[in-house]
């Protein structure tokens, strides 16, 4: 494939796989999904099973019931509003559908996950059993990122993807002493496979620069956020969110939970200083 046609089917990837994630509440028809990337639905459903490796039908159903999952986590609310917060018309639909994934009720994939992370945590040796969090307001952040898919924290994808994102800064003369530099994990790896796993690689920006090919644009809106210092290694971070997940003591509101790198260290060191972001109300 050229490079400028890799680009250009590059971006009509990442167009297609923001839209869902931001739209998991709405009917999500794929004739409107191509008309946004300038497609035929023939056209969009072979790109995007290339590029997810799975078809796009199943890959709504998994992101819909995946994101169930989060704010069953997270807040207390009934079949019928969780159905309607992801997309779907009545409780029944939405039951067999996550059934038809998961092989079993909601009620009961929530109560077992729950049980594995209070195991979890225990196992931990109380390393985290008080995890301390702030309350800040952030303003909007508008980052350019790059998408990693496969196991978090794998080292030679992430530490390839950042290289490539901090050379395109570059390029772009966009660096600068106040860049920040994000981390965002769209899937949970405790429900998620892992090799399916999504995380992007981002930095903000405070110019517009225009984004080509696997680099993409995201806004993080402004709003309030509980925020939790990891100190150390990084391969502590699901540890931590672990506890974070069983000791959440915050009413979350809808929102992206992000990660900034303040000292980063380019491997897995005890220097380490990672500040994570969890959006409430």
């Amino acid at each position: 494939m050229r490079s400028s046609t890799e680009n250009i089917y590059q971006e009509k990837v990442n167009q297609v796989i923001d839209y869902i994630s931001a739209n998991l509440h709405q009917p999500l028809q794929l004739d409107v999904i191509a008309g946004r990337i300038c497609v035929s639905r023939r056209q969009l459903l072979r790109i995007m099973r290339s590029a997810l490796d799975e078809s796009l039908y199943a890959y709504m159903a998994r992101q819909r019931m995946e994101r169930a999952i989060m704010y069953m986590q997270t807040e207390e609310m009934t079949l019928a509003e969780l159905a309607a917060r992801v997309g779907y018309d009545n409780p029944q639909s939405f039951s067999k559908a996550f059934r038809k994934l998961f092989g079993i009720s909601p009620k009961a994939y929530i109560n077992g996950l729950n049980a594995r992370l209070q195991e979890y945590v225990k196992s931990s040796g109380g390393k985290y059993e008080t995890v301390p969090s702030e309350i800040c307001e952030e303003e909007d952040l508008n980052l350019i990122y790059i998408r990693i898919v496969g196991q978090y924290g794998e080292e030679k994808p992430y530490e390839t993807a950042w290289n490539k994102l901090i050379k395109f800064l570059e390029e772009k003369q966009a660096l600068s002493a106040a860049t920040r530099f994000i981390g965002l994990s769209f899937d949970d790896p405790n429900v998620t496979t892992a090799g399916q796993c999504r995380f992007y690689a981002c930095a903000t920006v405070d110019k517009p620069v225009e984004a080509a090919g696997v680099f993409g644009t995201l806004r993080l809106r402004k709003g309030k956020y509980a925020v939790y210092t990891l100190k150390g290694s990084y391969s502590s971070l699901q540890e931590f969110y672990n506890n974070i997940s069983v000791s959440f003591n915050h009413t979350i509101r809808h929102g992206m939970p992000f990660e900034e790198y303040i000292h980063y260290t380019g491997t897995d060191s005890e220097a380490a200083l990672t500040k994570i972001y969890i959006p409430i109300k």
